[in-house]
């Protein structure tokens, strides 16, 4: 029986930058505030949510 598999190891960015948000001790709320007006409590949980980030609103934040 072979234990390989077909499938990919895909990185949840959303996910990460959850993680690295939490590790940091700061709340969404803290993180919309730090990033500016343009940013929501709902914005923050959406972007974690998404399993890939679009290059765009990365570079957006730089």
């Amino acid at each position: 029986m072979s234990t390989t598999t077909d499938r990919t190891n895909k990185v949840h960015e959303g996910r990460n930058v959850k993680h690295f948000r939490e590790m940091m001790g700061i709340k969404q709320e803290g993180l919309a505030v730090s990033l500016g007006d343009d940013w929501s409590l709902k914005r923050i949980s959406v972007l974690e949510s998404k399993e890939k980030i679009e290059d765009a609103l990365l570079a957006e934040n730089c």
